[in-house]
């Protein structure tokens, strides 16, 4: 891998603040926990879950300055809720900064707020990094921890994905397009 950790973790340290900048490393290091136990390159899950919030950060109009200036498709609940720009954004971005950052990386960086069809082992490990983090201490990041290694790395995916819908449903927060076809992709594959 041409992009070593040092490299990265000094780059995203100019990016992000305090609290970001150490959910970043705890994503790294839950990943390669995750990796470890399901078979999944630990250095590439160390680099996506280390990058996986590269543009977190920015502001509302920053993000959606960069969505156009990268050439990211923004839909209307993007543009109510631009956060939701950061992964695909932030991904892109990596793609110019990091031009020999491996493309497995970066989709994993992309996918880890939605989702997508077609999830990797990796791409499901920065996904479940970013959820059950130790600084995450909702009560199903908690149970799915303990499943961690019972039960098959789609199934945990699976499961953690339905309690982030579920969140999402009761807390009547809009619901990103993305978001549906992953949904719908998971349940062809698990059921």
């Amino acid at each position: 891998m041409t992009v070593n950790a040092a490299e990265a973790r000094a780059a995203l340290a100019t990016r992000l603040g305090e609290r970001g900048y150490a959910h970043s490393i705890a994503v790294a290091e839950t990943a390669v926990r995750l990796a470890e136990v399901y078979g999944v390159d630990r250095d590439e899950a160390y680099l996506a879950g280390l990058l996986h919030d590269w543009s977190r950060d920015e502001n509302a109009a920053s993000l959606r300055d960069e969505a156009i200036r990268l050439g990211v498709d923004v839909t209307t609940v993007d543009e109510t809720v631009p956060y939701l720009l950061h992964a695909r954004t932030g991904a892109a971005a990596l793609r110019e900064r990091f031009p020999a950052l491996p493309e497995r990386v970066i989709e994993a960086v992309e996918r880890h707020t939605f989702g997508a069809a077609g999830m990797t082992g990796l791409d499901q490990v920065i996904y479940l990094a970013d959820a059950l983090e130790p600084g995450k201490d909702a009560p199903a990041a908690n149970e799915l921890r303990h499943e961690v290694g019972r039960i098959p790395l789609g199934e945990l995916y699976a499961r953690a994905y339905a309690a982030s819908l579920e969140h999402l449903v009761r807390g009547r927060r809009r619901i990103h397009p993305a978001t549906v076809e992953a949904w719908n992709s998971i349940v062809e594959e698990h059921v």
